[in-house]
């Protein structure tokens, strides 16, 4: 059996990639020790034929999992654009998808589930593959059916809930799964037991959002710019104000410099962390990144701060795009981990 699964909505994905794992699991206890994981932008067809048409090893079942394949196939990483006189690049995969169609070739014991985000349906891959798969794609939940989910999940996870705290965490987190999965791990966890209501989601959520503005900070400083545009997106879905956000980035420049300047001068940790503002128990961390960066790149990176806010005020940009630039430039800046500062102020 082939599976290809995609969509906008992660969570979905992998509960449904879960849910096969889960079945084949459930009448074949070898199924871990045959298991495979491919990463798709690393493969090629002859490789993803020797494991998907492999036999498993004293078991009845064997699942193959391709991570992000469709999507290498169709940036063109497998391979340049086609031209006059050269070979159809896409052939090979042509080839390698009639096989695995074929049941003469592919063995009815081995499922073969192909996992991506979101796919557009003119990417050749796509044309390739999806009509030989059970084909399912996951699109972000309607507004409407939100509170419906997270009520079923509760019962899932034997939570008691509230209709109020319901609506309210629908309000708060949106049709982000995973957030909202997040939150009811956590909800769970603190009532013990008890009814979850309207308050103490609140107090949670409030709690969460504070911590992903943290993250956001942290990642850029760290040069991680995945993480950031990722923790970015979600904070405005979510319904921060990109002023206030821009506000906290600029913030954790200023502890970096101040951390960097008190260490520099062989400051106690006590008076650095309250000199900079930071948390007594974050300073050791603070000072790590803090000792990577040179002062000629804190210096571009405050310039940059700057420019952004200016850009913005001025009109030259909207608060997201300026948000989204700046980050990008940014996590240019960072320096990698191992690497010598430059000192010269």
């Amino acid at each position: 059996m082939i599976h290809l699964l995609h969509g906008k909505d992660d969570y979905q994905v992998r509960k449904a990639l879960h849910i096969i794992r889960d079945r084949l699991a459930a009448d074949d206890d070898m199924l871990a020790s045959n298991t495979t994981s491919l990463e798709g932008r690393d493969l090629g067809p002859d490789e993803l034929l020797a494991h998907a048409t492999a036999v498993p090893f004293l078991a009845s079942n064997r699942l193959v999992i391709v991570e992000g394949l469709l999507r290498a196939i169709g940036e063109g990483k497998r391979g340049g654009r086609k031209k006059k006189g050269d070979d159809d690049p896409l052939e090979p995969w042509k080839r390698a998808a009639a096989i695995l169609s074929d049941p003469a070739t592919m063995p009815a014991t081995t499922t073969l589930v192909f996992v991506e985000g979101e796919l557009n349906k003119s990417n050749p891959a796509f044309t390739i593959f999806a009509p030989i798969a059970h084909t399912v794609e996951y699109a972000p939940l309607a507004k409407g059916d939100i509170s419906s989910w997270i009520k079923a999940s509760a019962k899932e996870k034997k939570l008691k809930i509230s209709d109020g705290a319901i609506a309210a965490l629908a309000t708060a987190i949106g049709g982000d799964l995973w957030a909202l999965h997040n939150e009811l791990e956590k909800l769970g966890a603190y009532a013990g037991g008890e009814q979850i209501d309207e308050a103490l989601v609140a107090e949670m959520v409030s709690a969460a959002r504070e911590t992903k503005v943290w993250e956001l900070a942290d990642a850029i400083v760290a040069g991680n710019e995945r993480q950031a545009l990722t923790t970015l997106g979600r904070l405005l879905m979510d319904g921060e104000a990109p002023q206030l956000l821009l506000f906290m980035i600029v913030r954790q420049y200023r502890q970096l410099i101040l951390v960097k300047d008190l260490r520099d001068r062989r400051v106690p940790q006590d008076e650095v962390a309250r000199a900079a503002g930071v948390l007594s128990f974050r300073v050791g961390a603070v000072a790590a990144i803090a000792g990577r960066y040179g002062w000629p790149v804190l210096r571009d990176a405050y310039a940059r701060l700057l420019d952004a806010d200016l850009s913005v005020k001025r009109g030259l940009q909207d608060d997201e795009s300026s948000l989204q630039l700046l980050i990008h430039e940014l996590c240019a800046l960072a320096p990698k981990a191992g690497t010598r500062p430059a000192y010269a102020r």
